[in-house]
């Protein structure tokens, strides 16, 4: 008995469509018996670039100043540089506001960073003990 044309092509159709089905079931498998890494085994993430660091808000944070600026207009909190503006940055110390150059390295801050900071962060308050 021949078969048509039409009948080699839908079954072509209905074993592709099966075959299809099968290939996207989800095989599981499981290597090893060996326990997920510790937290401390795991690397940490390369740091981002500048852009992808810019940070729209304004909540209260802290960190540790590990590097300052020469020239006084910039200070680096956990790695990230934050600029120090003129006129908009105020820095207190015990209800007091201070001068940023009276800010040390090693010494543990809290500070707000200005909405809308696009290259380096800019800071609008910083606290310190």
């Amino acid at each position: 008995m021949q078969t048509s044309i039409h009948e080699r092509r839908l079954c072509r159709v209905v074993l592709l469509a099966a075959l299809a089905a099968h290939a996207t079931l989800g095989y599981a498998a499981r290597v090893g018996g060996e326990q997920a890494p510790s937290p401390a085994a795991v690397q940490a993430l390369a740091q981002q670039p500048a852009q992808a660091q810019a940070d729209e808000s304004a909540s209260l944070r802290q960190g540790t100043i590990t590097a300052l600026d020469p020239k006084g207009t910039r200070l680096q909190v956990q790695g990230i540089w934050l600029e120090i503006v003129d006129g908009k940055t105020v820095a207190i110390r015990n209800g007091r506001a201070i001068g940023a150059e009276s800010l040390k390295v090693g010494e543990t801050i809290r500070f707000t960073v200005a909405p809308g900071s696009t290259e380096a962060a800019s800071l609008r308050l910083i606290y310190a003990p």
